[in-house]
């Protein structure tokens, strides 16, 4: 599976509106239900923050990449959004987040090589700090979608 293949544009936004992690994760989560890619909001939320309580996944440069792996998820995503404003979140930099990145994987073995290909792939294009600087600056849900052409 290729990250090109699997980013959908009814999935990813530009400029969303969240007042804390909990309340980021709640509205990417209901994106993603709206959209068919998961069955029930709160089952894939709690799941999501189960993995949070794991361990960080602010990766730094004002980004994180929480995941879920769970029986809600009905085929895998990935919903990005670049938030409105910074928020708190826990970062191996100590900053906080302007841009989630947040994957949806059923739970089996199969979605979760999956998972840690498009992840691979995630963190390769990342790795590029004019890809995080365009992210961070992007504008619309195509200019995200094209950072990671």
């Amino acid at each position: 599976m290729e990250l090109l293949e699997i980013l959908d544009e009814h999935v990813i936004k530009d400029c969303l509106v969240a007042t804390d992690k909990v309340d980021a994760i709640t509205k990417m989560c209901t994106l993603l239900h709206d959209n068919g890619y998961i069955s029930d909001v709160e089952s894939f939320k709690t799941d999501v923050l189960k993995r949070e309580e794991i361990g960080e996944t602010g990766i730094g440069n004002m980004i994180a990449i929480p995941h879920g792996k769970s029986t809600s998820v009905k085929k895998s995503a990935i919903s990005i959004c670049k938030l409105d404003r910074e928020i708190e979140w826990e970062t191996l930099d100590g900053k906080g987040v302007k841009v989630i990145i947040l994957f949806g994987v059923q739970d089996d073995i199969e979605a979760a090589k999956d998972h840690l290909r498009l992840l691979a792939q995630v963190a390769r294009k990342l790795a590029k700090e004019e890809v995080v600087e365009s992210l961070v600056n992007a504008n619309s849900s195509k200019e995200i979608i094209d950072c990671f052409r």
